[in-house]
């Protein structure tokens, strides 16, 4: 009986730890899947909004902000050129390689990527539309509607289109953009390119140090500032100005030239990049 119970030994030790290393391995398996959770949820909530919580996924725009600096001189000749009394309120680089101008006045102006004029996207037919298509909220597609009602339900739907890329942005009434594929299946909330992280930042902010203030008039600029751009580039136009967090001012000249000041309108310093 003892030899028996003594050879059995051994047979009942590997048997328990078989089962010991299972609920191990299981252990940490559960573990990893709750880690993936609360990754999920936490990244979720970066943006600070009130369905930051939903674990939704990211997608990028279509159409990607652009610093007025970063686009082709030949555009930003074109506008000091062809529109001498206005400046650029902001650039956007389209999925289809063309760039979308928009001025002070709200005219929009289309490039292609070498910054050759195509035309004034106004809808007419006259100038051609180089615009996404609108959609109507009643057209789109059911499981677009049953998306959005379900996951973010009473807020609304400000305006929806169909982009270049065959997808579907839909802008919501609180900003939040939401990108879905031509079967009307929810590919993530839409960002920036060159914000991917959705913190308001843009890339250029981040790499210069600067942000990216709020666009003025030339005619706000200290009369420092002017008079220094007027003898120093007088061959040249303003075609971008902006006031950053700081107070300091930003200047784009129309050969790409970024001309940096103090408050009061001192010079600082000149980016060529």
């Amino acid at each position: 009986m003892y030899m028996e119970q003594k050879n059995a030994y051994p047979k009942m030790k590997n048997e328990f730890n078989l089962l010991n290393n299972f609920k191990m391995k299981t252990i940490k398996k559960m573990s990893l899947v709750v880690l993936s959770v609360l990754t999920i949820a936490s990244c979720s909530k970066d943006n600070g909004d009130p369905l930051d919580a939903l674990p939704v996924g990211v997608a990028l725009k279509a159409d990607a902000k652009v610093k007025v600096g970063d686009l082709p001189v030949a555009i930003l000749e074109f506008v000091a050129r062809e529109y001498p009394d206005l400046t650029i309120d902001e650039a956007e680089e389209e999925d289809n390689g063309n760039f979308e101008v928009e001025l002070s006045d709200g005219t929009e102006l289309i490039f292609d990527a070498n910054g050759t004029f195509l035309g004034i996207d106004d809808d007419s037919e006259e100038n051609g539309d180089y615009d996404d298509s609108d959609i109507a909220v009643a057209d789109l597609l059911p499981a677009i509607l049953e998306y959005i009602e379900l996951n973010y339900p009473g807020i609304g739907i400000d305006e929806a289109e169909l982009e270049h890329n065959e997808q579907y942005e839909v802008t919501l009434n609180d900003d939040t953009v939401l990108i879905f594929n031509t079967n009307g299946e929810f590919l993530g909330v839409g960002v920036d390119e060159n914000d991917q992280d959705g913190d308001g930042d843009y890339d250029w902010e981040e790499e210069d140090g600067h942000d990216d203030g709020e666009t003025i008039d030339p005619s706000q600029l200290p009369e420092l500032a002017l008079a220094y751009l007027a003898e120093t580039y007088p061959d040249l136009t303003i075609v971008h100005a902006e006031i950053e967090d700081e107070g300091d001012y930003e200047v784009t000249m129309s050969n790409g030239l970024e001309v940096y000041f103090d408050s009061e309108g001192n010079f600082l310093y000149v980016d060529e990049d």
